[in-house]
C-alpha cells in the first residue's frame, strides 16, 4: 500500500511534540479540523523512541521542555538522518534561540500561541521541504546504483578517471599494466552504459563518489 505522506498532492503527518498537555490537545483538535492526521507526544524522548517507525511528517516541537529540549531532540533527529521535518514552537524571549536552530535545518519556527494560520502555512512549508529533500535522496540514490555492477578494481579505475589520471598513471599506482587499466575501463564503460570517459567521470559526480584507497599514494 502507498503511505499517504508520501503522494505529492498529501498532507503530511503532523507530530506534535510537547510537554503542554492542554495546549498539544488544542493544536491537534485545530489541525484534525483542517484534516491533518496528528500523533501528541509529550516529551522529545517519548517521540524519539518511535520516530523511525512513523511515516516522514512534520514535527511541531517545543523548544523549551523538560529533559530533552527541542534543539536536543532536532539534534537527535540530525545524527540519525530522520526523513522526518522539524517546526519549532518558541516562547518569548527565545527568538535568537530559534533562529539559530534555522541554521541547523528547522524549517521555520512559529511564537507561542501559536496562531493556526501561521501553524498551517508553516507545515505546508516542511511538507515542500521535506518532498524537495527526499527527491534529491532518491536521485542520489538512484546514481550511485549505477556504481553497484562494477568490481572493486574497477571502482578503483573510476576513482583514477575522477582525479584526471591518464591510463598509464592509473596503472602505476594500482600495480597494474596498462592494458588491464584499459580492459578495466572498456569493461565498466560497458556496465554503466557510458559512451565516453568524460560521462563516466559525470556519472561519477552526480554519485558523490570520493577517490579512497591505492589510486591516492602517489
Amino acid at each position: 500500500m502507498t503511505d499517504a505522506a508520501a503522494m505529492p498532492g498529501a498532507m503530511d503527518p503532523v507530530y506534535l511534540v510537547d510537554d503542554d498537555t492542554d495546549l498539544r490537545n488544542e493544536l491537534a483538535d485545530a489541525l484534525a479540523e483542517s484534516d491533518y492526521v496528528v500523533r501528541g507526544f509529550a516529551s522529545g524522548e517519548a517521540f524519539l523512541e518511535v520516530q523511525a517507525d512513523l511515516p516522514p511528517g512534520c514535527i511541531v516541537l517545543d523548544l523549551t521542555m523538560p529533559g530533552m529540549n527541542g534543539m536536543q531532540v532536532h539534534k537527535a533527529l540530525v545524527e540519525r538522518d530522520s526523513q522526518h521535518v522539524v517546526v519549532m514552537l518558541t516562547g518569548t524571549g527565545s527568538i535568537a534561540t530559534a533562529v539559530a536552530a534555522l541554521r541547523t535545518g528547522v524549517v521555520d519556527f512559529v511564537e507561542k500561541p501559536a496562531q493556526l494560520d501561521a501553524l498551517r502555512d508553516c507545515i505546508e512549508m516542511a511538507r515542500v521541504r521535506r518532498l524537495a529533500v527526499a527527491a534529491t535522496r532518491e536521485k542520489l540514490a538512484t546514481a550511485r546504483d549505477r556504481f553497484a555492477p562494477l568490481t572493486p578494481r574497477e571502482m578503483e579505475v573510476v576513482y583514477g578517471m575522477m582525479m584526471g589520471l591518464s591510463a598509464k598513471m592509473t596503472a602505476r599506482r594500482l600495480d597494474l599494466s596498462f592494458r588491464t587499466v584499459e580492459s578495466y575501463r572498456a569493461n565498466l564503460m560497458v556496465k554503466l552504459g557510458a559512451r565516453n570517459l568524460a560521462e563516466v567521470v559525470r556519472m561519477a559526480i552526480e554519485a558523490e563518489l570520493k577517490p579512497i584507497g591505492p589510486i591516492l599514494e602517489e
